[in-house]
């Protein structure tokens, strides 16, 4: 195991931002990609997760456990890349490849090795498209572009925004500050209000639902266990929800924001920057320690808010689409 995950480490080292590279030191860096990577090391040929994984998503496909598991991918290269098969929102109409790390380095001739090994082996889950997690979504996808061997469909999934928590905790408080308080809150009675200001957002625009999905009990429960989920006041009034956990991914290691969702009584009062900062005071920081989270391209105004407190996007994962397959932003509605 040691020797394998210090392969996906190395292969990872290339696909991290410089941003995230310049805010540890190399040896950090890499125990943080390892603990994030850990999970998608214990995948690789597990034949129980490939069976539970299988059975649970029920829609037949390839019989064999193992297809379901980690794969190690062989490059015609020499090189390798580990691969899962995934689909996204757990809708089963929507199978991507997620591309977890590869020798191939983060270009169109890298990516295009990595395709042509996919397509080939993951033919039986009939997959829209790729899923790499990339140091710069929008210059990759923009590179990607015109490139026969690939199609329309590469776009980015989802932003990576982060900032680290003395930096953040250092910038001016908006204006909202004052009015903006957070209060320990109870698991079920805030996963009931989660639910209810997403479906009122969802109602006129289901589009969203695409990419929106609201945090259930159990994972505000352990937001909860860990003293970080909390109920948002205004005034001294009921507002919203706010909530993170602490986490190591993208090589780094905080805190994730879980849940920042506000009731349509209180959007648009330039409150969402302000439930941030609170949130930021809240956090059990130590040195190097950031504010993370993933962000739909399609989400600007959580992408404004993000921004305006300090967090910056410091990576992304990309729908790289091979030529020929139809791309998770054609795929059929749900």
């Amino acid at each position: 195991m040691t020797n394998l995950m210090d392969g996906l480490v190395d292969a990872r080292l290339p696909w991290t931002s410089a941003t995230i590279a310049s805010w540890y030191t190399e040896a950090d860096l890499r125990r943080q990609l390892r603990s994030g990577l850990a999970d998608e090391g214990e995948r690789l040929g597990n034949l129980a997760f490939g069976r539970k994984f299988r059975d649970g998503v029920g829609i037949g496909g390839p019989e064999d456990p193992l297809d379901w598991a980690g794969r190690r991918l062989d490059l015609p290269d020499g090189g390798w890349a580990v691969t899962g098969i995934r689909f996204r929102g757990r809708h089963a109409r929507r199978p991507f490849v997620d591309v977890v790390a590869t020798t191939s380095p983060p270009t169109p001739d890298g990516l295009a090795v990595v395709a042509d090994a996919v397509v080939s082996e993951y033919g039986g889950f009939r997959p829209l498209c790729l899923r790499v997690d990339a140091p710069d979504g929008p210059r990759m996808v923009a590179q990607l572009a015109g490139d026969p061997r690939f199609g329309p469909g590469c776009a980015v999934d989802m932003h990576v925004v982060a900032g680290l928590v003395d930096r953040l905790r250092s910038r001016p408080r908006t204006a909202a500050y004052p009015d903006v308080s957070l209060r320990p809150g109870d698991p079920p009675l805030l996963a009931r209000r989660v639910a209810e200001i997403y479906r009122e957002l969802t109602a006129g625009r289901p589009q969203l639902a695409a990419w929106a999905n609201p945090e259930d009990l159990a994972s505000l429960t352990e937001c909860a266990e860990k003293g970080l989920l909390f109920e948002v006041l205004a005034d001294n009034r009921p507002a919203g929800v706010v909530a993170a956990l602490p986490s190591e991914s993208h090589g780094l290691t905080g805190f994730s924001v879980y849940e920042v969702c506000l009731d349509s009584a209180h959007r648009g009062r330039h409150l969402a920057p302000a439930t941030l900062q609170r949130l930021v005071d809240e956090l059990p920081a130590t040195a190097g320690d950031v504010l993370w989270g993933t962000i739909h391209p399609d989400n600007a105004p959580s992408l404004r808010n993000a921004l305006s407190v300090g967090r910056t996007v410091v990576g992304g994962y990309v729908w790289a689409t091979p030529a020929g397959l139809p791309g998770m932003v054609a795929a059929p509605p749900d």
